[in-house]
């Protein structure tokens, strides 16, 4: 099963979003790549599928692909249930792959491919 879970929004400027969507009524949670040390990028903590803010810099980070991930450029993020299924799913498809799928530190196994207008989706599970 497929589902979306994740919308991540690359901003230029991570605190003024933050304030920007805080007074939308979204809260947030911060995320560092190291674990600890100033807020890279800001997850929601109370709506139903998250929405996370990530500065150019972390973002790029998790994904070095070419292109950089740029202010104003979304990814949705989906959910599979195995690491297994989503190599095949990316096997599968007729489609540009800009991140392979990787392991990443967070515990979940990452790809991410281009859909047919050049968005962004992320394909997320569970290592």
């Amino acid at each position: 099963m497929t589902a979306v879970v994740q919308v991540n929004v690359i901003v230029a400027d991570l605190e003024r979003s933050r304030v920007f969507y805080e007074r939308l009524g979204l809260a947030f949670r911060a995320r560092n790549r190291h674990g600890d040390g100033p807020a890279e990028a800001w997850v929601s903590t109370n709506v139903g599928i998250t929405v996370v803010l990530h500065s150019t810099e972390f973002a790029s980070w998790w994904d070095e692909s070419a292109p950089r991930p740029s202010p104003g450029g979304p990814q949705v993020d989906l959910d599979l249930d195995s690491a297994e299924a989503l190599d095949a799913v990316v096997e599968a498809l007729d489609t540009t792959v800009v991140k392979t799928p990787t392991d990443m530190p967070w515990g979940q196994r990452l790809a991410i491919v281009l859909d047919p207008d050049g968005y962004r989706i992320g394909l997320k599970a569970p290592l």
